[in-house]
């Protein structure tokens, strides 16, 4: 998608071309790139924005019985439910890295 935006400074009007172009990183790290030839001998500015993954319902429904098992195991007595939430997601961040 081709993205131009007008900024105006002062007396003078630049207009700036930004590029969004959705790919995929490699195993190996590479990142592929259209050519853009009106680009060639000029410093540019890459940002790269990870994608959320997305889940379907069934995906949630199977990762929330798995908290709920998960919480049942923590025993009562020795944390709130805030702290048993807590360290259940501490774990699982941990777990799916």
């Amino acid at each position: 998608m081709y993205l131009c935006d007008l900024i105006k400074t002062g007396k003078k009007l630049y207009i700036m071309h930004a590029y969004q172009i959705d790919t995929s990183v490699s195993e190996r790290g590479v990142i592929e790139l259209p050519q853009m030839t009106h680009l060639y001998n000029r410093k540019v500015k890459l940002i790269v924005i990870p994608e959320e993954r997305t889940t379907t319902l069934e995906q949630r429904k199977q990762a929330y019985e798995r908290l709920k098992k998960l919480r049942d195991t923590i025993p009562k007595g020795h944390w709130t439910d805030e702290e048993r939430d807590s360290i259940r997601y501490e774990y699982l961040k941990e777990k799916h890295q």
